[in-house]
């Protein structure tokens, strides 16, 4: 009889041991999230703005580490509301001067690094924080899990998935619609899906680093208010104060960014490059107060209407975010004559 438990016991051990956490995350790395998808953050309480809110997600592949990735959440503003400043900034500039020009396309941007999580098809959001001149992922507390859809037949990987909240703000759930899931959409995802579908826009993170002049707002051309460039030394970053526009009361001037503190930054930065597409400055020469408020952000470039292959237009969005507050962040947009950065500023 204790030869009997004792043999019972080991086929325990040797059950559990098949189920390491470890062994679990195969499948996991089987799976190839690399690209973009479009899903629904849904809040379920009301909050600022709506409830069911567009996001993009968008993965980008950790060299050498199989089924570990770098991703960028950004959270859309309400489309239905945005989507007039929109056409008069890009089609009606002599209206837009009266109006008022686009300058506001999300309401939050977060970057996470991604792990297989230690069940199957799951994976480990981390946020992503600055140590130095890292950008490394704060790993306290609980992450957020995305878990994969296992059925068959699906249309691309994240269809049907979801991704869990673990901070309060955050949405309960974001999900990725699936055909036939009863879940309701809501009205966002559905004008961004048309938007992309009828106008053939794409949406896409631009891991290099675009040099050329950047606008206040979008389409406004006489407001450049920062120019990326390159020196010997490498890549640069500086933040001007247009005189057309930078006096009179500051609370207009103020207004006319997607972030207030955008309104009177000033200095010369040089940018580094800790992890692929993702870049940080380094004042050298600027105040004290636009050092602090650069500082610390993680620079990204998103062209989140990319409209470059359907109507040959290329304006893409540098956004410069807070990893402790996704709301806070900068955003700047590329002169709509620049290209892929042919007009750099590089010092001879």
């Amino acid at each position: 009889m204790k030869f009997f438990s004792y043999l019972v016991t080991l086929l325990l051990m040797v059950s559990c041991a098949s189920k390491h956490p470890n062994s679990r995350t195969l499948s996991s790395v089987e799976k190839d999230l690399t690209g973009h998808y479009l899903g629904v953050a849904d809040y379920k309480s009301p909050h600022p703005g709506p409830n069911k809110a567009a996001i993009r997600i968008y993965f980008h592949p950790t060299e050498g580490e199989p089924g570990k990735y770098t991703a960028v959440l950004v959270e859309y503003v309400d489309l239905l509301k945005m989507a007039p400043s929109y056409i008069i900034s890009n089609k009606l500039p002599f209206l837009a001067k009266r109006v008022g020009f686009l300058n506001s396309i999300s309401r939050n941007i977060s970057a996470y690094e991604v792990n297989p999580g230690v069940k199957e098809n799951t994976f480990e959001l981390w946020p992503l924080s600055v140590e130095g001149d890292q950008i490394v992922a704060k790993k306290e507390g609980q992450p957020r899990i995305l878990t994969l859809d296992e059925s068959e037949g699906l249309k691309n990987v994240m269809e049907g998935a979801t991704i869990s909240s673990v901070n309060p703000g955050e949405p309960k759930e974001i999900f990725f619609p699936k055909k036939d899931d009863k879940k309701r959409n809501g009205i966002q995802y559905g004008t961004a899906k048309l938007a992309y579908s009828k106008a053939k826009l794409d949406s896409t993170w631009r891991k290099q680093y675009l040099r050329g002049p950047y606008l206040s707002q979008y389409a406004k051309k006489d407001d450049v208010v920062l120019n990326l460039g390159k020196n010997a030394d490498g890549d640069t970053a500086s933040f001007v104060i247009n005189e057309k526009y930078g006096k009179g009361k500051a609370s207009r001037r103020e207004r006319v960014f997607t972030n207030k503190k955008s309104a009177f930054l000033k200095g010369e930065f040089k940018a580094i490059e800790p992890r692929d597409g993702m870049f940080l400055l380094q004042s050298t020469d600027s105040d004290e107060k636009t050092a602090s408020i650069v500082h610390g952000r993680i620079g990204l470039f998103i062209d989140v209407f990319d409209a470059t292959k359907s109507l040959g237009q290329d304006v893409v969005e540098v956004a410069f975010i807070n990893p402790a507050d996704p709301e806070d962040f900068l955003m700047y947009y590329e002169h709509p004559d620049n290209g892929e950065g042919t007009k750099e500023n590089e010092v001879k």
